[in-house]
């Protein structure tokens, strides 16, 4: 083979491949949500909080390099549809007319397998002497909850007919809020019950507690704007395996070691 045949090959396999592996654009929100982001505003800690650190690994398994983008929570679905960001955590699966993806089945069903699993939990003060047990649903249904501003979950929570209180950007001035009787409960996803325990044990001690009764349960799945898919489909898709066979035991593990961080 001639010198510039080699020469041209190389170079073109180079460009494939420096093209592939294009540093992937991971949206998630500008608000501190303890354990899974830490800090506030567009900057990324050195220690990110614990759902940054999965994304960074489950992105990794795709082959290339991975750069955050830290953004307020109602734009993050918004610029995952438009492209300005590659992936995003999605709490509702993107359907045919959306700009976006999330895993599914051989017949086009959502994958809960590939997602991970969340809850709502309810906070209320300890001094209410609420029984473990209360049924949140139908509580707040009379009573002020307290819900993160421009989440899904506090939409959702509107339509279901509760009393929502979306006025707070963050779980702390949520937590205030609550200890002022402004609210009656406060409502978070997470994804196990006990994530919040140790920053309510250390912030406020025994004044808040947490009901037994999840308020709902759903599913959070890592979603990917639909050209880049389409454009990645093999790394994307084994960001999403890896997801679904260590993404809860990894998270797991990373919010007890956030939780035994000082």
């Amino acid at each position: 083979m001639k010198p510039w045949v080699s020469l041209l090959l190389f170079l073109s396999v180079g460009a494939h491949a420096a093209d592939a592996c294009k540093p992937v654009r991971v949206g998630y929100s500008d608000r501190e949500r303890l354990p899974y982001y830490v800090g506030n505003g567009p900057a990324v800690p050195e220690r990110p909080g614990a759902l940054v650190e999965l994304f960074r690994e489950a992105v990794g398994k795709g082959g290339c390099p991975v750069v955050f983008v830290r953004l307020p929570a109602a734009r993050v679905r918004m610029a995952l549809a438009s492209g300005k960001i590659d992936i995003a955590p999605a709490y509702t699966p993107g359907d045919r007319r959306a700009d976006y993806v999330v895993a599914t089945v051989a017949g086009g069903e959502v994958d809960t397998r590939r997602a991970l699993r969340s809850m709502a939990i309810v906070f209320v003060r300890s001094e209410d002497k609420l029984a473990p047990g209360t049924d949140p649903e139908r509580y707040f249904k009379s009573h002020m909850l307290a819900a993160n501003q421009g989440t899904v979950l506090a939409s959702q929570l509107k339509t279901a007919g509760l009393q929502v209180d979306d006025g707070s950007v963050s779980s702390e001035s949520n937590f205030d809020k609550l200890l002022l009787k402004r609210v009656d409960g406060f409502t978070v996803a997470v994804m196990t019950p006990s994530a919040l325990d140790p920053y309510l044990n250390e912030h406020h001690g025994k004044q808040l507690t947490r009901l037994d009764k999840p308020l709902s349960a759903s599913y959070v799945w890592l979603g990917a704007n639909r050209d880049y898919y389409q454009r990645n489909r093999q790394q994307v898709e084994a960001i999403w395996n890896w997801l679904g066979t260590h993404g809860a035991q990894e998270l797991d593990a990373l919010t007890r070691k956030y939780a035994a961080a000082p």
